[in-house]
């Protein structure tokens, strides 16, 4: 079983690192009241986990069949708020509960028009339903939708969380062969992307590989990819680049990972800091620009 379904918080007591939303979270549920919400922030820290946390404590034994989760990067289309969304919104609540709930994981995919209309419905049907919306980009999000949503920032996890959460993973897994340095070293390579950590840690376990050579692992496309770069092969540099965003990767992930690279290279001043600059501009965009179009940016800009 994997791990980061084995060990995902069951009750929002259970969430780790988001201590402003977790109290507020806690009176909702001895209220049986909530807003509608909206959970934003960077990959991997906890908010669908949280969203359904949540919505166990509220709906309690009447959870089945009173909520729902759909992704809205795959289920993008205006058709799927008129039908799909809408019939789950406009018919009965099952049990003793205050209202159904429907989880709209990754919104920050889904049309401007789709949005517009899940507006609409967040109002016909307030008596009967509550929107938990999570994104990585709150600004993907058209403000009207924004604003009938109380808005949670949830923050990247401290390595010091992220160490708790995963030696205690490791000691309910009797394993406890990884020293406590090589442990934190790991972690510190994730950025508070728990679920990542998680994942890399049990193939590591899996495949009794030592961590050090786990690190390695990761590192070695960022490694490629500085080489392609330095030696001027930059059609090479954008296909790979291409190539990690076709497997999941965002922006962010790839541009501090090739930031670490860059540190630990013995390269000449004026090249180094270049390319940092490069890397922490693209950052920057990332929150504003396709993610396609800013890597080819990015790779033009070292040329």
């Amino acid at each position: 079983m994997l791990w980061t379904e084995k060990y995902r918080p069951k009750t929002i007591k259970e969430i780790v690192g988001q201590e402003h939303f977790v109290e507020d979270a806690l009176g909702w549920i001895e209220s049986k009241e909530m807003p509608n919400l909206l959970l934003y922030g960077n990959a991997g820290i906890g908010k669908t986990a949280a969203a359904g946390a949540l919505s166990l404590d509220m709906l309690t034994d009447n959870f089945e069949g009173n909520f729902f989760e759909i992704n809205a990067s795959d289920d993008r289309r205006l058709e799927t708020v008129r039908t799909t969304i809408k019939d789950i919104a406009s018919t009965m609540k099952l049990g003793d509960v205050p209202f159904k709930i429907i989880m709209l994981d990754e919104m920050d995919g889904m049309t401007p028009d789709a949005q517009n209309a899940l507006r609409r419905i967040m109002e016909r049907y307030s008596e009967n339903v509550r929107f938990i919306i999570t994104c990585n980009y709150r600004h993907k999000i058209i403000y009207p939708l924004q604003s009938r949503c109380a808005n949670y920032l949830f923050k990247s996890l401290s390595s010091d969380v992220m160490y708790d959460v995963i030696n205690n993973i490791l000691v309910k897994e009797g394993n406890g062969k990884y020293a406590s340095e090589d442990l934190r070293t790991f972690i510190g390579g994730f950025n508070g992307d728990m679920r990542r950590a998680i994942t890399e840690l049990q193939a590591a376990t899996a495949s009794n590989t030592a961590l050090s050579i786990q690190i390695e692992r990761m590192q070695e496309p960022y490694d490629k990819l500085l080489d392609s770069i330095l030696n001027k092969q930059y059609e090479s540099a954008l296909t790979q680049t291409h190539i990690m965003l076709s497997l999941s990767l965002d922006i962010k992930s790839i541009c501090i990972s090739l930031h670490d690279v860059i540190l630990i290279r013995e390269l000449d001043s004026n090249t180094k800091f270049k390319l940092l600059r490069i890397i922490g501009e693209s950052e920057w965009r990332s929150s504003n620009m396709t993610p396609k179009v800013l890597v080819s940016w990015m790779i033009g800009q070292m040329v």
